[in-house]
């Protein structure tokens, strides 16, 4: 069964500004404050603070595809909070595991820098940031919307994105 839409990595061209905006305006609309600031800690892209509810975006950014990037990231911590915990099922980890060892192995490699009981977060918030804009939008008002939809956008798509009974809440990886 393929969830996933048959997308490569995120590429310069993928994700545009008007994505970043409608991202930007849904974390705004659910009360985050989302900041750009220039970060002193070598290889920090962005952050999600649980307690002060705010995402910074760090200006190390060439791209916007990076910028999507790290907002996409930053931005699954605070679906994480919205549900209060991990947003897929554990039967999917390894599936992800393996979409990134594809699509990002760098991002893969990262998460050994992490204590261990922050591995799941960061898988999911790797994991996610590859997917298609569309579908982390959606995935953002599935956990932390109000079930307002910004303007212009219609009805989504929902196929690719569902859930099933199991409680799965990112789509699992296309299997090769």
């Amino acid at each position: 069964m393929l969830l996933l839409a048959p997308a490569p990595a995120v590429q310069a061209s993928d994700p545009t500004w008007q994505a970043i905006d409608q991202l930007r305006l849904l974390l705004s609309r659910s009360g985050v404050r989302v900041l750009q600031r220039d970060c002193g800690q070598r290889g920090l892209q962005g952050l999600y603070h649980h307690g002060s509810d705010t995402i910074v975006v760090c200006r190390v950014h060439q791209d916007p595809a990076a910028v999507w990037n790290t907002l996409a990231h930053e931005a699954t911590h605070r679906m994480q909070a919205c549900r209060g915990g991990s947003l897929t099922d554990p039967r999917h980890h390894a599936g992800m595991v393996r979409a990134l060892a594809k699509r990002a192995p760098a991002d893969l490699s990262s998460l050994r820098l992490y204590p261990a009981r922050e591995q799941l977060g960061e898988l999911e918030a790797r994991y996610t940031a590859q997917l298609p804009p569309a579908q982390v939008l959606q995935l953002f008002e599935r956990y932390c919307g109000n079930g307002t939809r910004l303007a212009g956008e219609g009805r989504l798509a929902r196929s690719a994105l569902q859930r099933p009974a199991s409680g799965l809440a990112l789509p699992p990886p296309s299997q090769p």
